[in-house]
């Protein structure tokens, strides 16, 4: 069997009904992120954008993403898991057919917002909610980390599909690319329906969303919304922002085309595949902070030698470029991708879990679009200097992480309210 939403086993298997609905949801989430990615030069030619317009347009979707978490938080804390879950996917599809047929910039800036807020609203929720029905499982990181496998894998997926419909369709493969997400999108939909709301939620619900958004920032969960959120900012500075401008960013490194472009970013991302299956293995026996301090500061070196060689015009090899990228992707998806996002998971209380994970995820949001304005800066300013601005701040989370974060593996997994029955 594949294992029911309710279990409360401490081990089981690993892919189970939920974690299975939960990786499709989030596959189809990270694929709308970076689907247009690619075509983001088609579009500033049909559009005639200019360089402001282009970076405003790749940072939208992470505009919208702060809104949807925001919202999707509380609304899932009050209202329940499932039913928000639903609405933000029926938003991808919405969306994404009308971004095919825009025909101005500000009609496709207003819907990939939409997109951004369906994006939101997903990674909020799913990891509130296999948290909460495998709240007392010994493989809860593990589970939560083979969901954000397919986050890796969705965008990996989108720089494929975007370089095929570029090639196929030529100016036109953007239009394409945006509906594919739409019709991706309703296979989550389908697996949903499948879905029990979670027993803690139904058990520890507050009863208004005055007291959520009170009870949320009172005391030590202030401090915690603080502490979880300022990585996942960090993290997301370069890890959002290099999701979405990734083939643009190598088109001039490596004196590339478009296509060529995009074909090289699927090279780059394909180092996440092996990193994430080693994060699902090693999670419960390494431990969460153990990954993201290490992934951190290793992305941080990778990322700043390569600024250091274009700032001094050291002429490298593109596959060397590629590798050292590579595995600056490698140890971003082996600790703090995957480790920003399960610990706030793990240590928020279930009352206002969803509303302290939005508000953790919309700091990661912002972070990304921080990471596309301060690249499109830094750049401008010195050779090199938009991916040594992205190294600086991989190294700033590593030692924050080092120095202010505590372990949420050693965490008791149960609620408040059931530790008096002598589990551990």
């Amino acid at each position: 069997m594949l294992g029911t939403p309710n279990s409360t086993r401490k081990n089981g298997r690993l892919l189970s009904y939920p974690v299975i609905a939960g990786s499709v949801s989030i596959l189809a989430a990270s694929y709308n992120l970076a689907i247009i990615s690619v075509g983001l030069q088609d579009i500033q030619k049909t559009f005639a954008l200019d360089s402001t317009q282009l970076t405003v347009l790749a940072s939208i979707i992470l505009v919208g993403a702060i809104f949807g978490s925001i919202i999707s938080g509380i609304l899932s804390d009050r209202l329940g898991r499932l039913g928000i879950l639903t609405a933000d996917m029926a938003t991808f599809v919405a969306a994404g057919i009308l971004s095919s047929i825009s025909v101005s910039f500000t009609q496709l800036i207003i819907f990939r917002f939409l997109v951004g807020i369906g994006v939101g609203m997903d990674y909020v929720i799913v990891f509130a909610y296999i948290a909460e029905i495998y709240h007392r499982s010994g493989l809860r990181g593990a589970r939560m980390a083979t969901i954000l496998f397919f986050a890796n894998f969705g965008i990996l997926m989108a720089y494929v599909s975007g370089a095929l419909f570029d090639y196929s369709f030529g100016m036109a493969g953007w239009r394409y690319a945006a509906i594919s997400g739409a019709i991706f999108s309703i296979v989550p939909i389908i697996l949903r329906s499948r879905l029990k709301e979670t027993d803690l939620w139904k058990g520890l619900r507050l009863n208004s969303f005055r007291r959520i958004a009170k009870d949320s920032v009172k005391g030590k969960r202030k401090n915690d919304i603080l502490s979880f959120s300022i990585p996942w900012f960090l993290y997301q500075i370069s890890d959002q922002s290099l999701a979405i401008i990734l083939p643009l960013v190598l088109i001039p490194i490596l004196g590339l085309s478009a296509i060529s472009g995009s074909v090289g970013s699927v090279f780059v991302k394909l180092f996440t595949i092996p990193a994430s299956f080693l994060t699902i293995l090693m999670i419960e026996r390494l431990g969460r902070k153990l990954l993201q301090s290490v992934g951190f500061l290793l992305r941080g070196i990778l990322l700043l030698s390569v600024g250091i060689m274009l700032f001094y015009s050291i002429n490298a090899s593109p596959i060397l470029l590629i590798l050292i990228l590579g595995m600056a992707f490698f140890f971003g998806a082996f600790g703090p991708d995957k480790t920003t996002v399960i610990m706030p998971a793990e240590k928020y209380e279930t009352e206002v879990r969803a509303t302290s994970q939005g508000f953790s995820e919309a700091a990661g949001r912002f972070g990304g679009i921080v990471g596309i304005f301060g690249y499109a800066m830094f750049s401008l300013a010195l050779n090199g200097g938009g991916i040594i601005f992205l190294a600086v701040t991989c190294l700033a989370g590593g030692v924050i992480t080092h120095f202010f974060i505590k372990e949420t593996r050693y965490s008791n997994n149960l609620e408040p309210k059931e530790r008096t029955s002598g589990d551990t």
